[in-house]
């Protein structure tokens, strides 16, 4: 029998949800408000049993930095009244979508459960989120056609609620559902881009916590914690999220948030790696704890990062002074070789458009970003039994020709990796590498 008690389905028991949603609901519950979450697992893991087990109740530990001050703080999170598990309890599930009273689904199946499948027929409980979703509005459509839904996804993909909502309509084109579902989709439905930022290591091991022992659940997080929500500002009323603690922004085109997380905080990340890893540096905490070091890290962004951007320059700042506080986090322990993970593609996308948007407004390369570049590539180049990446980038730099010089294989890699032509900059960028 599902609860009658619930606003809101969440797609998703992982850690990072559970510390980033739920102190938000947490949060909006202390002001007055009563929202309760029936969490839902799609995945073989036992982590529903665990929470039903203790009620679904479990605390979030809060530990870092915020404008400069160090905070360590937990939180009991009381606010999941519910639990179910797909496809076992597809029935249950079923039942929410005759109760007006949820109105919000959120979701963070990863980027590998926001994918297309093929289903069955219509009557047979369908594989994927986005079809079984569909199966859900259909029959939230024959019960109560006059309610709204909101959906949320968090997953880490551009045009997120987009790429869901093109799913859900696809699949009831393919399941040959009545015309007036899909125009009931269409004004009834209402699909969220969102772009979510915080990080979350998870259970403390590391760290010396009493409420270790009597909480298997415990959560970790850092203080900083933002959503960006795209849409116009009528839907404001339909966001009580909006005034939690927590960054939440509600904005007509959240693109520039995708931008400066992408450029800042993902950048700097691979920028530091590579460099990092190349003079033997292993953690983030390690790299910013040496003012040299740090004084490089800052200056590449304010002087590189941030001007090939064309965004408010006062935000920019306020979030690059953010970042660095949550690099110096001493309660994480971020491995460079974690980030090191698929860093070709991670240079395409993170450090490239910035060298080459900088290049269009001042004619050159910047300095220290093609510097970290650089690092990176010669980091594989010296040491290719230490590479995280694809077989195709692991083999190319295991076969790369040893008859030829350092540098001829470097110009080499830059090329055909990642379609950059050797310059001067590049040239004085590795003269300084070598020295």
């Amino acid at each position: 029998m599902a609860n009658t008690d619930i606003q809101i389905l969440q797609f998703g028991t992982g850690n990072f949800l559970r510390a980033f949603f739920e102190p938000m609901v947490q949060d909006l519950n202390k002001k007055g408000n009563s929202l309760n979450i029936c969490i839902i697992q799609t995945t073989s893991g036992n982590t529903l049993g665990k929470l039903a087990e203790q009620n679904f109740q479990y605390h979030v530990l809060e530990a870092g930095y915020r404008s400069g001050q160090k905070i360590e703080q937990s939180e009991k999170i009381t606010c999941i009244k519910d639990g179910l598990k797909l496809p076992d309890e597809s029935e249950k599930f079923m039942e929410f979508a005759g109760y007006s009273q949820v109105k919000w689904i959120i979701s963070n199946v990863t980027e590998a459960g926001m994918v297309w499948k093929n289903e069955g027929p219509f009557e047979k409980f369908a594989e994927s989120f986005p079809g079984r979703l569909t199966q859900w509005l259909h029959n939230r459509y024959l019960k109560i056609p006059n309610s709204e839904t909101v959906v949320l996804p968090c997953e880490l993909l551009p045009n997120n609620g987009k790429i869901l909502k093109d799913f859900v309509l696809q699949h009831a084109a393919n399941w040959g559902l009545p015309p007036d579902f899909m125009s009931w989709l269409n004004t009834k439905v209402i699909f969220l881009n969102s772009l979510v930022d915080r990080i979350v290591p998870g259970f403390p091991s590391h760290l010396d916590l009493s409420l270790k022992e009597e909480d298997p659940l415990l959560v970790q997080t850092e203080p900083y914690s933002f959503w960006a929500i795209e849409g116009p500002e009528w839907l404001r009323s339909k966001l009580p999220f909006l005034e939690s603690r927590a960054e939440v922004k509600l904005a007509e085109d959240i693109s520039g948030y995708a931008l400066r997380k992408v450029r800042i905080l993902n950048g700097s990340h691979t920028a530091m790696t590579g460099l990092g890893l190349l003079n033997g540096i292993l953690t983030v905490g390690e790299w910013i704890t040496d003012p040299k070091r740090e004084k490089f890290l800052l200056e590449m962004i304010e002087e590189e990062i941030i001007p090939s951007m064309d965004l408010d320059l006062s935000e920019l700042k306020k979030y690059s002074e953010d970042v660095l506080d949550r690099f110096k986090n001493p309660f994480v322990s971020h491995k460079l070789s974690d980030i090191s993970l698929n860093s070709t593609a991670k240079l395409k996308s993170r450090i490239i458009p910035t060298l080459e948007d900088y290049r269009k407004k001042f004619g050159v390369l910047p300095s220290k970003l093609t510097f970290c570049l650089m690092s990176m590539i010669l980091f594989y180049l010296r040491n290719p039994e230490k590479i995280r990446d694809t077989e195709e980038i692991k083999s190319w730099f295991e076969n790369v020709q040893k008859t030829n010089s350092e540098k001829e294989n470097l110009k080499e890699a830059l090329k055909v990796l990642l379609e950059l032509d050797w310059n001067s900059d590049f040239e004085s960028t590795y003269t300084k590498l070598i020295q």
